[in-house]
């Protein structure tokens, strides 16, 4: 492990030692002995795949077309199988099993390190923690305010990216580019700091800048806020949600587009829609204005 650790690049993400070998070093006091350890392989004829008869269709995915591949119709319906796949159109294809802590991809021609790195952080883990239902996953971004999450949820390109740097940007934790995971003990939803990368402007296949202050405690989730668009001169408002409108503001957050995971996620989000509080923020579309939104997202916390 120690010749491992000193010749990859290593993060921490979703409270993991995610390791990508052969690479050249990205920190060297990164790794925590502490954690569990998931390493990224390239297949070589020692670590061939089996067969994977059923695939789902093409998809939209980062500006890519991607598919999942399992090994029967039963379980690409269900999400029950143990061995699954991951292609992204003329990039790469990924190979894991369920509970395995070796993950496995297949370059393809346009295969880059970084869009390695791009698509397991961004799909591949997230989509694993579900499967095994280690983790619950939302799509949204969450910072740390006062000491306690809070997450913005919008539809895409609602702003939900722009207002989460701008809370890094003023020294707050982060929790969650756009990916945060979560798990459930008794009637609260606890937080787990996704990777440490984020990317404001949402560049497709890119992981965005690091971030050093990351949040690494898991800690329950204070509040959600929902992001509005309004007239750029219009008044910063927040307001509290309640009954179908509370649970409609999770309509956003579903993040793994897979029919398996529909009925189970609209349970998560009325779960979800009884433990925590949710408000309405409107956001004047004025980038001048967004310290205006932080202040009272900030003052009301």
């Amino acid at each position: 492990m120690q010749q491992l650790i000193s010749d990859s690049i290593i993060m921490i993400a979703f409270n993991f030692n995610i390791i990508f070998p052969s690479e050249p070093l990205l920190r060297d006091d990164v790794y925590n002995p502490a954690l569990e350890t998931i390493v990224i392989e390239q297949i070589d004829e020692n670590t061939q795949p089996a067969a994977f008869p059923e695939r789902s269709g093409w998809m939209d995915m980062s500006a890519r077309k991607g598919r999942y591949f399992a090994q029967s119709k039963f379980a690409l319906a269900t999400g029950a199988g143990s061995q699954w796949a991951l292609e992204i159109a003329q990039v790469l294809t990924l190979y894991w099993s369920i509970g395995s802590h070796t993950l496995h991809y297949q370059p393809e021609a346009q295969f880059t390190p970084e869009r390695l790195r791009f698509w397991v952080c961004h799909t591949l883990l997230p989509l694993k923690f579900a499967l095994e239902k280690r983790y619950e996953m939302l799509h949204v971004g969450a910072v740390e305010v006062a000491g306690r999450p809070i997450f913005f949820s919008a539809e895409s390109f609602g702003g939900k990216s722009t207002l989460t740097d701008y809370f890094i940007q003023q020294g707050h934790a982060l929790y969650s580019d756009d990916s945060l995971a979560i798990f459930q003990q008794h009637d609260t939803f606890y937080t787990v700091a996704s990777y440490p990368f984020h990317r404001p402007y949402r560049e497709p296949e890119v992981l965005g800048y690091p971030v050093e202050n990351v949040a690494r405690q898991s800690k329950p989730i204070y509040a959600g806020y929902v992001l509005e668009a309004v007239a750029a001169d219009a008044v910063v408002s927040i307001t509290t949600l309640e009954g179908i409108e509370k649970f409609k503001a999770f309509h956003f957050s579903g993040f793994i587009d897979l029919g398996f995971f529909k009925a189970h996620h609209f349970q998560l989000r009325a779960e979800l829609a009884k433990a925590i509080p949710v408000y309405k923020v409107t956001i004047p579309w004025q980038i001048e204005r967004l310290g205006e939104v932080y202040a009272k997202i900030v003052a009301h916390n």
